[in-house]
């Protein structure tokens, strides 16, 4: 049986959308939000999956709706904000979380395809949905936006050119916009989290994943509701003096 909503009021958000929301971080974010009473907005590539989400959402009491977006297509998520807009007064917290690892391997080999499809998804990705989302906020005065980028950002991976290239760029996109609009009652911040026990893990390989565990301080990979926990305080009365910032869960890895 599953457990039922408490509805307790944590959050300084009424309606969320969660990108990325169909597995992993994204799904954990989805849930605990809506443990908290909190309206969300369930987006995803894969809409049968995020489908899922919202249906188990619903069921334990909670609120969700669910909106299939191409991140890499602005045309996909300003379509997207266009049909929130109609189904909501305001959104107060835009949370990014998705995130596509791609293929792996040394520079040498990267496609022009695979390094544009990289861009896409992961910078250019996170661009358009923040612009989307301060058009919307800035009407209203208020607003939190949550980018997540990485480990990789942080520290150099080798092998993981584009993806580390692009996580970074996610960093500075944050914190030049944190500046940009704070002074419209806006904030946003970012999650770089260490390895984490989602889908993308599973697609590494065995030996990579050994290895990462021998670096890492505490000896084990985050669990995505670890992951979720920051978001809920970045979404909290106690964070309205955060903005800008870059906090990495990583166990140690990187200190």
């Amino acid at each position: 049986m599953e457990p039922t909503m408490q509805g307790t009021p944590a959050f300084l958000c009424e309606r969320a959308l969660v990108i990325g929301a169909a597995s992993g971080i994204g799904r954990a974010i989805a849930d605990m939000l809506a443990e908290g009473g909190v309206s969300v907005a369930v987006a995803d590539l894969d809409t049968q999956k995020a489908s899922d989400v919202a249906r188990g959402i619903c069921r334990r009491g909670g609120r969700a709706e669910v909106f299939g977006v191409d991140v890499a297509d602005s045309s996909s998520v300003d379509a997207m904000f266009g049909s929130l807009r109609h189904a909501w007064p305001d959104l107060d917290l835009l949370v990014n979380s998705f995130g596509i690892l791609g293929e792996t391997g040394p520079v040498e080999e990267i496609s022009d395809a695979e390094w544009a499809r990289m861009v896409a998804v992961n910078l250019s990705g996170v661009f358009h949905c923040c612009r989307a989302a301060v058009r919307w906020m800035k009407e209203k005065g208020k607003g939190r936006i949550i980018n997540f980028s990485s480990v990789a950002a942080l520290t150099p991976t080798p092998g993981a050119l584009p993806y580390s290239t692009c996580k970074a760029g996610v960093v500075q996109l944050s914190k030049t916009l944190a500046r940009e609009v704070a002074g419209h009652n806006l904030r946003v911040n970012v999650i770089a989290p260490g390895y984490v026990d989602t889908p993308m893990l599973l697609a590494l390989d065995h030996n990579f994943k050994d290895h990462i565990l021998r670096r890492t301080p505490l000896k084990r990979f985050a669990l995505p509701e670890e992951i979720a926990g920051l978001v809920r305080f970045l979404a909290s009365p106690e964070a309205d003096f955060f903005t800008g910032q870059v906090l990495s869960p990583n166990g140690g890895l990187v200190m």
